[in-house]
This record gives structure tokens, sequence and C-alpha cells, in this order.
């Protein structure tokens, strides 16, 4: 499902003294199948963007389509609409956001698992629910049978953020958009955590990913295109190596991933390295400079 925002705009308390406007023309379109981020300062419209993408805020001006699904309020003829595709929509489009394992709440991993599962298909019966929630939990590398009743609070940071993942995934959505992912994480869960964003990319669990993210080191190595949010518009939308270019200075304020802060300094001392800023990218360049400079 393509994602297409044409002039979306929002305001907080709209009709108050305190309204504040945190989406003001937002012009975005992320294609079926991409790993896209989406980077800003703090208060830049990023949170307020994504929680429009599952209907959590509703459309107030411009307009906003989901593959199929318009989330307009509205149609052209001014007839309410949306409120029926809700359910629908927030079963394709899972939202996993900062800190999900705080939002764990069940006695045990299955019922935790299986809670939004059951929400969105009461039909099911309950081996159906078991099988679904054993695959889940599979597909984010936890072992069914040695979690499934255990508390969600007797496990590990990076096992919790799995169960909550895999409360997501359960529904099988289309479309998966995280909100800082790897925040709080360790080196290592920040690493086993993103490979396994992309394993789901790559399997096809998930067509498409959106990461919200103020980690330039995150965005670099893992998405496709990124949008920089500024002041409520989406003002740039390109590649990470677009982004952080040595001719533009758009995400200046957000920082430098190391490889492209190593990049700056290398061509302080005339050394120029055309690179990615993805690291694996970034060191075979640095090799192949470094053997031409000493033939």
């Amino acid at each position: 499902m393509q994602i297409v925002s044409k002039g979306l705009t929002f305001t907080y308390n709209k009709k108050s003294d305190f309204k504040k406007t945190a989406l003001s023309g937002v012009d975005v379109t992320i294609n079926e199948g991409e790993f896209f981020g989406i980077v800003g300062e703090t208060g830049s419209g990023k949170s307020t963007f994504i929680q429009h993408l599952n209907g959590l805020i509703r459309v107030q001006d411009g307009s906003l389509t989901v593959g199929e699904y318009n989330l307009n309020p509205t149609d052209k003829n001014g007839k309410k609409q949306l409120k029926k595709q809700l359910k629908e929509l927030r079963y394709k489009v899972g939202m996993v956001f900062q800190y999900p394992e705080y939002q764990l709440f069940a006695e045990t991993v299955f019922d935790d698992v299986a809670f939004g599962l059951k929400n969105f298909h009461p039909e099911l019966s309950s081996s159906e629910v078991a099988l679904k929630v054993q695959k889940a939990l599979e597909v984010v590398g936890l072992d069914y049978d040695a979690v499934k009743n255990k508390s969600p609070f007797e496990l590990s940071g990076g096992q919790k953020r799995r169960v909550a993942l895999a409360g997501i995934l359960v529904s099988e959505p289309e479309i998966l958009v995280l909100d800082e992912p790897v925040a709080g994480l360790d080196p290592v869960g920040k690493k086993r955590l993103m490979s396994l964003l992309h394993t789901l990319h790559d399997t096809g669990v998930v067509k498409t990913i959106i990461i919200v993210s103020h980690d330039m080191d995150e965005i670099s190595e893992n998405v496709t295109r990124v949008a920089l949010f500024r002041d409520g518009k989406a003002v740039k939308v390109c590649t990470p190596k677009e982004l952080f270019s040595k001719n533009d200075d758009s995400a200046d304020r957000l920082g430098l991933p190391v490889t492209a802060y190593v990049q700056k300094e290398l061509e302080k001392i005339g050394v120029q390295i055309d690179t990615d800023y993805k690291s694996k990218d970034f060191i075979e360049k640095i090799i192949e400079k470094y053997k031409s400079l000493n033939k």
C-alpha cells in the first residue's frame, strides 16, 4: 500500500487560545516496499504525522491516502466516511510506539500477543488464535513453548520489546510504523532488533517499514529514503546519501552519522571518499582509497 500525503495540516486545540500547528502542508509519498525513515528535531511534527497513518489522529486539512483508504473524514460531497474503515486500516497498519514494552499488560505473554488479534478477529477459534500467536512469537525469535505462559515482566528488555512487536505482527500488517524502535536498548539489543526488522522486510512478512529516529547512524545504515521534518513540514525527502552529503547542510541540526563525520574530517586533509554512509560501504571505500594511495 502506497502512502500519499498532500498538504496535510493539523492543529492541536484548534478552537482554543492554546492552539498549536503541528503539521503545516506536509507532502510525502512512501512507496510500497520501502524501508523509510523519518527524522527531525523534537516538535517538528514527526509523531503527529505517523499517528495519522492509521487514523489515531484524524485528518483536519489536506489529504492522506494509505493504499485504497482515504483518511479524510468526509468525501468530496461532504459525506462522512472512514469510521467503518478504521478497524480494517489499523489491522493493516501496525503502530509500535517508543518503549512498547511499557504497554504490556496481560498476565502472560500469550494473552498479551493474542489481545489485538482477538479484537480484530473475534470469529477466530482458540486453536486458530494459538497458531497465529505461536507464529508471531517465532517470527520475532522467541521460543513459543518457553515464553507463552510467562509473565511479560519476567523477560529481559529486549525480549519484552519482541513480545510487543509480536503483538502487532500477529495481525499480519502490511505496513509497520515504529517510533524510535531501538531507544533504550544496549548496542547488542539495537543490532538484533534492526536485524529482525530487515528480516521481516526482506522476507515479505511486512511489506513496508517506517521508522522514526533521532539516531543518524540508524538512519544511514538502514533506510532507503528519509523525510526530514522541520517546523511541521517535510522539508526534504531523499536518500540518506543526499541528506548527509557534504553539499547539503539540511541535517546539520540533527548531527551526522559517524561515517559522514569521518568523511568530512578526511576531506580536511585532502582525502575524498564517495560513500552512501553505510558502514560497510564506507569501510570498503576507505580500503580502496588506501590501496590507491599506496601503489
